[in-house]
């Protein structure tokens, strides 16, 4: 399991965690914590690998045959056809999804909404050294088109709810998990965004987890981060104006106001835009070896 698995594992099992605060098992029988993950890896990576090496690219692939393949293991851990909601936008029968749910002992309680999208970015074959619809792991990494972005997470939500179910686990607030398209863009409809607008009740939840954050674990493991993202990446706009004395390009003379320099060589225009402040943490610093002046 490579290290972009461990940094999603963290964030999944904090989250599920967090949604089980409170909770039970079946009606009868005493109280319980949350159960101990199962190091049953050959099963995760066989639901992983159905997901990963299923085609859901906008060209080619369809999200709904991976939807429905999800569902088809969910119903094998024991989910009823009332847990398990299918959605397709009409005019877009391969862009549909999944909203499967775990029942809590509150019937009162909003429930906690883990989102992830299962569409990937397209992938010619050429420019891959395997083909890039096949899981593969090498030296203790998975190359596959969406092994990271985002199935490794879907697998894992997918995974989590399965052996909660079978483990006879109930959270006092329920846990919903969306398996979504669209996210990559490329013509596909937005699952997230046609849920919010055509079944809103879907996805009514008392708070909504998505990708993008993450945690990070040591060499032994050990969690050292756990991030919580605020904001999503946007692009923006910016206009430049430099101005510099009138004159004529037959005399030109020693300055110019595009390729002014300001303290230096480079041209002004570079500096204008800071560049984005890089993150630093002891645990991404571990074994990057001594520091450098500069």
């Amino acid at each position: 399991m490579n290290d972009t698995m461990h940094r999603i594992l963290t964030l999944a099992v904090a989250v599920l965690a967090l949604a089980s605060c409170g909770t039970t098992q079946n009606q009868g029988s005493p109280a319980t914590t949350v159960p101990a993950v199962n190091d049953d890896r050959g099963a995760f990576r066989d639901l992983y690998r159905e997901l990963v090496e299923t085609n859901t690219t906008a060209s080619q692939g369809s999200c709904t045959e991976a939807a429905q393949k999800m569902a088809a293991r969910l119903k094998g851990a024991g989910y009823a056809d009332k847990d398990l909601v299918f959605f397709s936008p009409p005019d877009h029968p391969k862009d549909g999804g999944l909203v499967a749910t775990l029942g809590g002992s509150d019937a009162a309680a909003k429930p906690i909404l883990l989102l992830a999208h299962i569409d990937v970015v397209e992938a010619k074959r050429e420019d891959w050294k395997r083909d890039p619809f096949t899981l593969a792991e090498d030296n203790g990494y998975f190359y596959a088109r969406g092994a990271e972005d985002d199935k490794a997470m879907a697998a894992i939500f997918v995974d989590s709810l399965m052996r909660y179910r079978t483990e006879n686990f109930v959270p006092k607030r329920p846990i919903r998990v969306a398996l979504t398209c669209g996210e990559e863009g490329g013509g596909q409809v937005n699952g997230a965004e046609w849920l919010h607008q055509n079944r809103p009740q879907l996805v009514d939840a008392e708070f909504v987890i998505n990708e993008g954050a993450g945690g990070d674990l040591n060499e032994d493991n050990k969690p050292v981060l756990l991030e919580i993202q605020a904001g999503q990446k946007i692009y923006q706009d910016f206009t430049l104006e430099v101005t510099d004395e009138g004159g004529h390009s037959s005399q030109p003379g020693s300055f110019n106001a595009i390729q002014a320099p300001r303290g230096g060589p480079e041209p002004s225009c570079r500096h204008a835009v800071p560049r984005p402040a890089q993150r630093h943490h002891p645990g991404l610093l571990q074994g990057s070896g001594p520091a450098a002046a500069g």
